[in-house]
């Protein structure tokens, strides 16, 4: 039997609309084995059959390496939520991929893993990150896979993750994105994703509070989410040096240095948010793990 571990990831990271993200200490647990027929556990039952993410992504890595599928058994254990900004679809990507190559004893790189992750998921910018770890800006030049440039992130931020208990699905986020934006707001994206980078390289909080100041996606997707303002003004108030929608939403993602405020924080957020789950995260820094068992 294989166990495959993939952490949660949060796109955009404010500034970088489809281009950064950053995987962090929140984690899927996969395990994969052979079986007469294909059996899936650990999800709602109206998932566990063919069209089941982690399977597809299975059947689509055997036929790229040419290859007929086979029954196997999945099992699923995730503390990642769905439809919340934390990359769980991804998750399920990167795993059935895995699989597929641990039950054919197929050698697969980190590189192959992104491109063919990436062709199923569309971006890289959730893919990339779950597997390679820490942050990631991804681009993929015409015709070419894509390059993944990977950013260590400092251990000593403490990512405060609020997640609500209603989804934000992708496609509606996207709806509400300007697809023609200025000139000038192109040139404002640019050098502070550059910023945003380099804060978290370094743990410089006043370098990735400066330039996580987004105009391309947050300003419209915060009305997809209602309790937006008063949690940003909750963490901001309460020690948080800036906060982000993680992925398209509905989950944020606040940033402090300092574990004291990240606990006083997360104790003030639940209690105006109950409903709400808080976790204080670090940046996960391995990416996807193989186990055998």
């Amino acid at each position: 039997m294989i166990k495959i571990t993939v952490p949660a990831t949060s796109a955009n990271l404010g500034i970088g609309y489809d281009t950064l993200g950053m995987a962090v200490s929140l984690y899927a647990h996969f395990t994969f084995d052979r079986a007469d027929k294909l059996v899936i556990t650990g999800c709602p039952e109206e998932f566990q059959n063919a069209d089941n993410m982690v399977y597809q992504a299975f059947e689509y890595a055997l036929r790229a390496w040419g290859e007929q599928p086979f029954p196997i058994a999945i099992g699923i254990d995730t503390e990642i939520p769905v439809a919340r900004g934390l990359g769980s679809s991804s998750t399920c990507v990167v795993a059935g991929i895995m699989g597929a190559a641990a039950l054919t004893d197929h050698t697969v790189t980190r590189e192959e893993l992104v491109a063919l992750a990436t062709e199923l998921e569309g971006h890289p910018d959730n893919v990339a990150p779950a597997i390679l770890g820490a942050a990631v800006c991804s681009f993929t030049p015409a015709g070419q896979l894509p390059r993944c440039l990977r950013y260590d992130v400092s251990p000593r931020l403490r990512f405060i993750t609020i997640i609500p208990p209603y989804e934000v699905h992708t496609a509606d986020a996207r709806k509400v994105v300007p697809q023609e934006v200025p000139l000038s707001t192109a040139v404002w994206q640019m050098g502070r994703i550059a910023g945003l980078t380099r804060g978290l390289e370094t743990g410089n909080l006043d370098l990735i509070a400066a330039a996580n100041d987004d105009r391309l996606q947050e300003p419209y997707r915060r009305h997809l989410i209602p309790d937006y303002d008063a949690i940003r003004e909750t963490c901001l108030t309460g020690g948080a040096k800036t906060i982000w929608i993680s992925g398209s939403g509905s989950t944020l993602m606040a940033v402090t240095d300092d574990t004291i405020v990240a606990k006083f924080l997360q104790v003030r957020l639940r209690e105006r948010f109950p409903e709400c789950a808080v976790h204080i995260l670090t940046s996960d820094t391995e990416g996807a793990q193989i186990e055998y068992l």
